[in-house]
């Protein structure tokens, strides 16, 4: 049987309002298929990433994606908001 794919939609939360988001998109990008990327206003000027990134529906579930994340320069915290399977 074929392994299908899921959508993965993550809340990126930069270390702090001064982290360039441009530069953030950029790089995960080059580490992953993004479906997309867009900007969530938090407050007082910080904005998060929301990604949806397409993963294989592998064992192990999302832990591979936030761990890639995670090791980027100016990331706080990742949280998973959201797994939906790809038809």
């Amino acid at each position: 049987m074929k392994m299908g794919e899921v959508a993965v939609t993550l809340r990126l939360m930069p270390e702090s309002a001064d982290v360039d988001l441009a530069h953030l998109e950029a790089e995960i990008k080059s580490r992953m298929k993004v479906h997309s990327i867009s900007r969530e206003p938090i407050a007082f000027g910080l904005e998060a990433l929301r990604v949806v990134a397409v993963v294989p529906d592998a064992a192990g579930g999302t832990e591979p994606l936030e761990r890639e994340l995670s090791t980027l320069a100016g990331v706080g915290n990742i949280q998973v908001v959201d797994v939906r399977r790809l038809l």
